[in-house]
């Protein structure tokens, strides 16, 4: 996986030689300066000559050994460095008697290591001199003490505090140097050239078998025409050469495809990068996770830099610069981590077009003596993987590849919709359709799965390995979910032989071509025998057509409305001669008593809930899985399982592996068919130690997995630890389950649509299959198959235990954050209230209800909240002795208004008309710019703001910490046991409430506060708002206005709410503490209560404004943190050394991914353990607490990584000034410990 060359000052003999001497000489002057404070500490009775008699020898000693290392050190500079030249390694310079130090043309001799001859003039220059100091300061001391004996004075020439500091800060420096002479630098020699790349190099889909020319879908981005490029790009690569020549190419492995060539370095190492810039364009090249200066740093943006430490951030066509970077403890991995963990590099020009265009490559980080010739100890194959869709539309060379591949280039409008769709190349390392080769290991190897995602919105991933489970987090997977600037590593012990399919799970990626092929070879017998069992569990299941209603009271449970009346759901219950309605036809998983599928097994009560959903499959650890499968549906279906293990004549997907084409049983079983399916449950693929009793997978149909899941064909399936199920297939330790799939059902992908368009509509020859209105009509944002409060049987006891299991499954617009009001869970040992799920992603959480009511279970992200993806669930009274007691004693009483404000999102442009000069015109004008129909940076917003006292009428200032809130509203702290008094005071135009998350009231309706009123909302904190054992010390929730969640937070009405574990006992930090705060989240002015007054008001020409134009529409997506873009947030300032908590909160709509990336420093995060990184993945309903000690000065970019997200703003910078100037603990402490002499003082 490429090569480093690891250089040293001198050779290895001479290296251990001078390590130690030098240790040798520090041992010696760390034992005069603890001569000298033994006697400086002890009584006048001591036998003082005696003393001097010891320090006068110890002196002599280091005054021969100064002048012998004096001599050593003078040698080896007139002698020269070791070196290679044109006649190989040697000193070359031995014979010139120390010429060469003046005849500077001389030194180019050295071709390698770098700068060999400058390195080893000033080490040895600076090691001289301190030779000399050492020298004279243990000559004076001699002189002194002689003196001192001699003439019975205890007056002394230098003073003994004097010559005491300088030997101790001596003896730091060899010991430091030391240290310095056993470290490691790793020598890369890294090229930018320009190739040509392409993403399918045959004319066969590898994993279906069929030709590209059959399929519809591979033809969109494949194909050759006159408006399109097919699978031929221009590209910039990195490229790793031997050497400073940059003639040999040094080989990496074919499956990097064109991802630069793997960095390795482990902690206590310095990464050098030599890079050569041969291609038509500046470029970079910034690291990810590792520590650098600013010159370092590889990255353009308005930093406060000049000169020196600008040159890294641009390296011109034909340059050359020296990238030093270093391995740091707290860069690398944490306590929960693994040994050697994921990070990149990429050029940061403008990162988005320049990873586009194919910058970026592998960087991996380990902890000390765990790397192993280049690779990690311990396993026998190492992959790494990127996964992105890579726009060529944002690709440097897209004119390029036009004027190349295109045959009517000057006709090819860039603007087109279809024509940019086609240059969304969906790849796994830049290969697509299964090309990505040489994924081969053997059964029972131990592998490495270094995978990354880089892109934009889209790129959502769900990375799926068929036949195995992996170890991601401590966690057992078989998905691993992936987005822009995430950074995974796991590891996998391959069971099953046979050629797997790896696929992103979601539905247009899948379509899109996103699969490879991994081979699991039979080198060696299995250790593990797939027909053990202690038990068969039996199911019988049949594929069955029905008509599904998902709204089937027809009435909208939150409003009280009938379904094809109420704003919100007519789009989608709506029938009419071009509307389908809320029925439709559907295939779907029953169960039946036996083989003869007679008899459907009837549903509990408990299981009312699943809805559209298959039966529960369930196992434990040990037993075996039996389904006798039969298809009474009119086309094939198969069973495909998550977190099983199969062979491969069992497995439900149809691809064109091993056999080429030939169609499986398992994977095709046709109309009337039967298929008994046999899937095994051994220890490797049961819980971890830190997962739940139970792991939630879901099963699927996979002969077509898009068409199929769309179609209706899904269930759930527990693997569960041995002892974890009662005889009866229930949970211990629970008293209830709950399963819930939550996505997006796109009916235009079932394979009924036609049936269902003849079935419902009245008139179907009306019906346009591709009008945008008709597809969003047939687009059911539901839970289990049910949409607006339709679901029936999520009803629980208060202080019951509840484990909810959920599912999630679609395509790149499914990003859930499903949000249980007025309870907390916990899942992988944190605690929340809201789950993030995406396609093919599985979690359980275990929830103690404490409040009784009726309380919402819905979707987060705006759309799908409005779209219908929001539930009931019921919490009663079932025992009269389940009475909460929690005593809440201590009171906080916060006085809050809601206030009409005018909120100007970009303030000052100069930051990124600084930042963006590499563009013909700022991407920030469409948000930015007025125009004759657009409103521009200033807005009319309402916030939430504090004041002193219950009259209102004394604003609270911010303090200079607070700065940095900007539109959200004051940070709340609490501890467990607070009882949280808000008086709440409406100074705004319309009704508004306050209300938080995870927190505990008294009602489940909050009520709204009319204009003018005050009222009074009291929230609780007891033990379940609080940190679980894998958060942190302090965690953080949202509070907003519920009046109308959507519009109230997108008008303005947003702020954190902090709930800590109270102190018990008196604290000792010395370091400073420092908290902020920061929203990740597009306000999308389009949604606000003032959007009309704000086009009245601010817009030239309102007059001319098309609220339905989606020029104005996304022109009013303001892409902020904190609500401020471009630079525009202040206040982000620390020190060097202080405890800095981030409070991180996402909140928004299906774009509202973001990874924050901080840029100079990583953090430390906990989920069960605690993990280092440096970007951290946010989704609507996600509050993280990170938390970094700040290491390097300087003024530091702090963004959401997703590519249109930088180009709209969502970009800060944080500032890290000096160590401050605070005396510890430590000094303090030994500053009671002073020894006074009226003749001197030590202190």
């Amino acid at each position: 996986m490429g090569s480093a060359s690891s250089s040293w000052t001198l050779t290895a003999t001479g290296k251990r030689f001078l390590q130690h001497l030098i240790l040798l000489l520090a041992i010696i002057l760390i034992t005069l300066e603890c001569s000298m404070f033994y006697r400086c500490c002890q009584s006048e009775s001591c036998n003082k000559t005696y003393r001097s008699f010891i320090s006068i020898v110890l002196a002599l000693l280091g005054v021969a050994f100064s002048g012998y290392s004096c001599i050593i050190f003078t040698l080896g500079l007139i002698q020269g460095p070791f070196c290679n030249s044109s006649g190989g390694w040697d000193y070359i310079f031995k014979d010139t008697a120390g010429g060469y130090l003046t005849d500077y043309s001389a030194w180019s001799r050295c071709t390698e290591p770098a700068n060999i001859v400058e390195w080893n003039i000033i080490l040895l220059s600076v090691l001289i001199a301190l030779s000399g100091l050492q020298l004279i300061i243990c000559s004076l001391k001699v002189a002194a003490e002689l003196k001192r004996t001699l003439c019975g004075t205890y007056s002394v020439f230098v003073q003994v505090r004097e010559c005491k500091m300088k030997l101790f800060l001596l003896s730091c420096l060899l010991v430091s140097r030391y240290c310095q002479v056993g470290a490691v630098n790793r020598e890369y020699y890294i090229g930018i050239t320009e190739t040509v790349w392409n993403y399918a190099p045959g004319n066969t889909n590898v994993v279906s078998g069929q030709l590209f020319a059959e399929e519809e879908q591979a033809g969109v981005f494949l194909k050759r025409g006159p408006h399109r490029i097919g699978s031929t790009y221009k590209k910039a690569v990195y490229t790793q050469y031997t050497n400073h020549l940059y003639d040999v190419i040094v080989d990496k492995p074919s499956w990097l495809g064109f991802l630069g060539p793997v960095i390795k370095g482990e902690v206590g190492d310095s990464i050098i990068i030599h890079l050569k810039n041969f291609a038509s364009r500046s470029y970079t090249l910034h690291p990810h996770g590792i520590s650098y200066t600013k010159e370092n740093e590889g990255a353009f943006y308005p930093d406060n830099t000049k000169d020196l430490q600008k040159r890294d951030d641009a390296v011109e066509p034909g340059g050359q610069y020296t990238y030093t970077w270093d391995v740091t403890e707290d860069q690398g991995p944490a306590k929960g981590d693994a040994d050697c963990i994921t990070r990149v590099y990429h050029s940061h020009i403008d990162a988005p077009r320049d990873v586009a265009s194919g910058l970026v490559g592998p960087l991996i980080i380990c902890r000390k003596d765990t790397m192993n010739k280049g690779s990690d100890k311990h396993f026998d194959a190492e992959f790494i993987l990127m996964f992105s869709v890579m726009d060529e539309n944002l690709s440097w060379y897209l004119e390029d590849n036009i004027r190349t591949y295109c045959s009517e280039p000057s006709t090819v409008d860039k603007d087109d919709e279809d024509f940019q769709e086609s240059n969304k190349m969906h790849s796994i390392n830049g290969y697509m359709y299964g090309y990505l080769p040489n994924l081969t290991m053997c059964a029972e190897d131990k592998v490495k799965w270094h995978l990354f995602g880089m892109g934009n919105e889209a790129d959502i991933h769900s990375a799926y390995f068929h036949g195995q489970t992996l170890i991601e987090r401590h966690h057992r997977v078989d998905t691993i979910n992936l987005f822009p600037a995430t950074f995974i590593d796991a590891v996998m012990i391959p069971r099953s032989p046979g050629e797997w399919l790896l696929s992103c799970q979601v539905n247009d990626h899948i379509q899109g071509g996103m699969q490879a092929l991994f081979q699991v070879k039979d080198c060696r017998k299995s250790t593990t025998d797939h027909n053990e069992s202690t038990k068969i569990r039996q199911y019988f299941i049949a594929a069955e057509e029905i008509i599904w209603n998902y709204g089937p009271s027809a009435m909208n449970r939150f409003t009280g409305q009938e379904l094809i009346a109420d704003s919100e759901s007519h789009i989608f219950f709506e029938q009419s001669e071009t509307r389908i309605g809320g029925s439709y036809k559907k295939a779907i998983y029953k169960e039946y008593t036996d083989g003869s599928f007679a008899e459907h097994k009837k549903r509990l009560a408990e299981e009312a809930h699943l809805g559209l959903l298959g039966p529960v499959i369930k196992a434990e650890v040990g037993e075996s899985i039996r389904v006798t499968f039969r298809n009474n549906a009119s086309r094939p279906f198969s069973i495909q399982p998550h977190g099983v293990s199969y062979r491969k004549s069992d497995e439900g997907a149809l691809y064109g592996a091993a056999s080429r084409g030939t169609e499986s049983p398992a994977s095709h079983v046709s109309p009337g068919a039967t298929f008994t399916y046999e899937w095994n449950v051994p220890e490797d693929v049961g819980p971890t130690d830190q997962d739940p009793d139970c792991l939630t997978w879901l099963y699927y149909s996979a002969v077509d997995a898009v068409r199929d899941t769309s179609s209706g064909l899904v269930g759930p399936l527990l693997v569960c630890r041995k002892g974890a199920l009662l005889p009866s297939g229930k949970q211990k330790n629970v008293n209830v389950e709950f399963f819930l799939l939550a996505t997006v059902f796109d009916e235009n992908l079932s394979w009924y649509l036609d049936d269902n368009i003849l079935m419902f509509t009245l008139n179907p020859n009306k019906i346009d299959k591709d009008d945008e209105d008709f597809q969003e009509s047939n687009k059911m944002h539901s839970i289990n198959g049910y949409m607006y409060g339709n679901q029936p049987g999520l009803e629980m006891c208060k202080g019951s235990v509840v484990s909810w299991h959920l599912m999630g499954l679609g395509s790149e617009v499914d990003v859930h954050g499903i949000y249980f009001s007025e309870n907390t869970f916990v899942t992988k040992g944190t605690r929340r209230d809201t789950a993030n799920l995406f396609p093919h992603t599985f979690l359980t959480a275990v929830m103690k209800p404490d409040s009784e009511g009726v309380f919402e279970v819905s979707c987060l992200t705006t759309d799908h909240y409005t779209g219908g993806m929001k539930q009931n669930y019921k919490v009663k009274q079932c025992h009269w002795w389940n009475v909460d007691l929690s005593m809440y004693l201590h009171e906080k009483t916060y006085y809050i208004a809601a206030v009409e404000v005018e909120w100007d999102y970009s303030p000052n442009r100069t930051w990124e008309f600084e930042r963006h000069q590499y563009h013909e015109e700022s991407p920030g004008n469409p948000f930015l710019n007025k125009e004759d129909k657009f409103i521009g940076s200033k807005y009319r917003k309402v916030v939430y703001r504090e004041y002193t006292d219950q009259t209102f009428s004394t604003p609270k200032t911010r303090a200079e910490e607070q700065q940095h809130l900007e539109i959200q509203g004051p940070l709340l702290m609490s501890n467990i046991g607070d009882k949280i008094i808000i008086v709440f005071k409406n100074l705004a135009s319309r009704p508004y409430s306050i209300h938080a998350h995870g927190v505990k009231t008294d009602s489940s309706v909050v009520a709204a506060t009319n204009p003018g009123e005050t009222k009074m909302y009291i929230w609780k904190i007891p033990e379940r708002s609080s940190s679980e054992r894998g958060d942190p010390h302090c965690i953080s929730w949202a509070y907003h206005s519920t009046v109308d969640i959507i519009k109230d937070t997108y008008s303005g009405l947003i702020g954190t709410l902090v709930v800590c574990h109270r102190h018990y006992l008196p604290s000792f930090h010395t370091k400073k503490k420092v908290q902020f705060a920061l929203l990740f989240m597009v306000f999308d002015e389009n949604e606000s209560w003032y959007l009309d007054e704000n086009i009245k008001t601010y817009s030239t020409n309102p007059h001319l404004i098309d609220k339905e134009d989606e020029e104005f529409i996304e022109s009013n997506k303001m892409h902020a943190i904190n609500g401020k873009v471009f630079g525009n947030l202040h206040g982000l300032t620390m020190h060097v050394g202080d405890k800095v908590s981030w409070y991180l909160m996402g909140m928004g709509n299906e774009i509202d991914i973001h990874t924050a990336h901080f840029h100079g420093h990583s953090f430390e995060y906990k989920q069960t353990g605690v993990y280092r990184a440096d970007v951290f993945d946010l989704f609507p309903g996600t509050f993280q607490t990170v938390e970094m000690t700040p290491q390097n000065p300087g003024t530091w970019l702090l963004h959401c990584h997703v590519t249109d997200h930088i180009h709209a703003g969502m970009e800060a910078t944080y500032t890290v000034l000096p160590k401050e100037d605070r005396r510890s603990l430590f000094p303090r402490l030994f500053n009671w410990f002073k020894c006074n002499d009226t003749r001197g003082t030590l202190e």
